[in-house]
């Protein structure tokens, strides 16, 4: 097998060993920000979500599932990935500070 052959294994290996280890740590904090989420929706809240760089990504990846669908059809469930918006995101960078780009959208 190629050296690069071996490296991609490697990746895999790496990413299932790291999936194992947090499966004991962040359970329990899983389960308590599910079980928050799901008391912010039924008192007809919405779920605000946020990230830089690919963790945007997965921000917008997440309010897609809740609006759309995850697994089965249900109703839609309000959410809202505050990093979507770039114009905002820089305008607020600029006139304000790069640290205020997702409380300014919330307040």
């Amino acid at each position: 097998m190629s050296a690069l052959a071996e490296r991609i294994k490697k990746h895999f290996q790496d990413s299932i060993q790291t999936k194992i280890t947090a499966m004991d740590l962040i359970t329990d904090r899983v389960l308590e920000g599910g079980q928050l989420m799901v008391q912010a929706l039924l008192g007809n809240n919405k779920i605000l979500c946020c990230g830089n760089g690919g963790s945007a990504c997965d921000a917008q990846h997440f309010s897609g599932e809740m609006l759309n669908r995850f697994e089965c059809e249900r109703p839609s469930l309000p959410a809202i990935a505050l990093s979507a918006d770039c114009s905002t995101i820089t305008a607020i960078a600029n006139d304000y500070h790069y640290n205020e780009v997702f409380s300014k959208q919330i307040k």
